[in-house]
C-alpha cells in the first residue's frame, strides 16, 4: 500500500480541494437547517421554513445534469464553480436580507437561485478528484473527499443551530461567509478543463447532455449503481423523519434528536477514516455490501426501538456513508469519460438528492402509522434497490476496479 504521502503525488493540489470542498459542503449541510430555523426564528411558522427547504432542494435536483454539462464544456471550470458557489451565496444574501419583509414567493424564489449552487460543491467538485491524486491513489482520494461530507454533516447544522444566539438571521449568515471562503480558497486548487474526446465540430450542450444520459442508463454497472444509491438513499430519509418522535417517546424531549443524528454523522466519519487505509478493489460489490448494512440497520431500529439500539442503527448506518460513497465514485469515475464526467458525478448526486426529498414527504404523511411502519417502508426501499439493482446490472463478478487513468 502507497504511504500517505502518495495522495500527493501531483504536488500538493489535494490539499487545497479537500479544504475547499470541506469549507463549501460544510456551507451546503448548514445551509437547509439554518433557513429553517430563521424562519421559525422571525416568521414563527415551520410550514413557511419547510417551504424555503424544498425550494432550495428541489433546484439542486433539477439542475444538476445541467450544471454538470456546463462544468463539463468550460474552458475555465474555476470561473465555473465560482459562478455555482456565488448562486448559493446570493440566494442566500437575498433570503437573509428580506426574510420578515418580503412575501413567501419571493422568498421562495431566493430559495431556488441558492439551489442552483448545490450541484456544484457536490457532484461536480467530486469529479475533479482525478485531477488532484495519481491514479493509484484515486481510492483513498474518494474516500476522504467522501469523508468531508460526514465531517461537514457534523459541524455545519450544530454551528447554524448555535448562531442563533447571537441573532434570528445569524444561522444564514453562516453559510455565506464559509461560502466565500470556499471562493476565496478556489484559487489555489489546480481545476483544469475536462480532455474532449471528439473530434471536429463541437458537440451542442444537448448533445453532451443526452450522451451523459445515455452513459448512466447504457453502461450496465453505472446504471446498478446509481439506481441503488438513489433509492436506498430514499429509504435512510426514515431514519430523519423518525429521528424527532424517537427523541421524544425515548426521551420525553426533542433535543435528543441531535444526539440521534450525531451518531449517524460520527459512523461516518469513523468510516471514513478507516476506509482511507484499506484498498477498494470491488466498488460494484461494496455498493451492495453497504446497502445491506445501511438496511439491516434501519430494521434494527424499527424492531427493537429501544435508546442504545436506536443509537447503535444510527451509526451503523451512518457508517456505510463514505465506503459507499467512495465506491459510488469510482464505479462513476471508471464508467465515464471525461467529456461528461462532472455531468455523470452532478446528475447522479441530483437523482439521490431528488429522491431523498420526496421520501422526506412521503414519510413525513405516514408518521401518523408511527415511527415503526415509517422506517419499515425505509427498508422496504432497501430491499427494492437491492433486488432491482442487482437484476439490472452484470453479474457482480465481472467487474473488479480497474486502473483508471484521469
Amino acid at each position: 500500500m502507497p504511504n500517505g504521502n502518495a495522495l500527493f503525488a501531483r504536488g500538493s493540489h489535494f490539499t487545497p480541494y479537500l479544504a475547499t470542498g470541506l469549507i463549501a459542503r460544510a456551507a451546503t449541510e448548514a445551509a437547509s437547517p439554518a433557513v429553517l430555523l430563521t424562519a421559525i426564528a422571525i416568521l414563527g411558522k415551520a410550514s413557511t421554513g419547510s417551504y424555503l427547504v424544498a425550494a432550495l432542494t428541489v433546484a439542486a435536483a433539477l439542475t444538476g445534469p445541467v450544471a454538470g454539462a456546463l462544468i463539463d464544456r468550460s474552458h475555465n471550470p474555476r470561473a465555473s464553480f465560482t459562478l455555482g458557489m456565488g448562486l448559493l451565496v446570493g440566494g442566500l444574501l437575498g433570503l437573509v436580507l428580506t426574510i420578515g419583509h418580503a412575501p413567501v414567493p419571493l422568498l421562495m424564489a431566493f430559495a431556488f437561485i441558492a439551489g442552483l449552487g448545490f450541484p456544484a460543491v457536490t457532484g461536480a467538485w467530486s469529479a475533479q478528484m482525478p485531477l488532484m491524486v495519481s491514479p493509484e491513489n484515486l481510492h483513498r482520494g474518494y474516500s476522504i473527499d467522501a469523508g468531508t461530507y460526514s465531517i461537514a454533516a457534523i459541524l455545519g447544522p450544530p454551528a447554524a443551530a448555535a448562531m442563533l444566539y447571537l441573532s434570528d438571521r445569524a444561522p444564514i449568515w453562516l453559510p455565506i461567509v464559509l461560502l466565500v471562503i470556499a471562493i476565496a480558497m478556489l484559487r489555489f486548487v489546480p481545476l483544469r478543463p475536462a480532455v474532449h474526446d471528439h473530434v471536429g465540430e463541437r458537440p451542442t450542450l444537448m448533445e453532451d447532455l443526452k450522451h451523459g444520459v445515455e452513459t448512466i442508463i447504457h453502461r450496465a454497472s453505472l446504471r446498478r449503481s446509481t439506481f441503488i444509491t438513489t433509492l436506498g438513499f430514499a429509504g435512510q430519509a426514515a431514519l430523519f423523519i423518525s429521528a424527532p418522535l424517537l427523541s421524544q417517546h425515548l426521551t420525553d424531549s426533542l433535543t435528543f434528536t441531535g444526539v440521534i443524528l450525531g451518531f449517524n454523522a460520527a459512523g461516518g466519519v469513523t468510516a471514513a477514516l478507516v476506509i482511507t487505509r484499506v484498498p477498494i478493489r470491488r466498488p460494484d460489490l461494496l455498493i451492495v455490501i453497504t446497502m445491506i448494512i445501511s438496511m439491516l440497520a434501519l430494521l434494527l431500529i424499527a424492531v427493537a426501538p429501544v435508546l442504545w439500539v436506536v443509537l447503535l442503527g444510527a451509526f451503523l448506518m451512518g457508517a456505510t456513508d463514505a465506503p459507499m460513497l467512495s465506491a459510488m465514485y469510482l464505479v462513476r469515475n471508471r464508467e465515464s469519460s471525461p467529456r461528461v464526467r462532472a455531468q455523470v458525478f452532478s446528475t447522479a448526486a441530483s437523482l439521490r438528492t431528488a429522491a431523498f426529498g420526496l421520501a422526506a414527504a412521503l414519510f413525513g404523511t405516514l408518521l401518523t402509522h408511527g415511527t415503526t411502519f415509517v422506517l419499515l417502508v425505509g427498508v422496504a426501499l432497501h430491499l427494492i434497490a437491492l433486488v432491482v439493482g442487482l437484476a439490472i446490472g452484470p453479474p457482480l463478478a465481472w467487474h473488479r476496479l480497474r486502473k483508471v487513468e484521469s
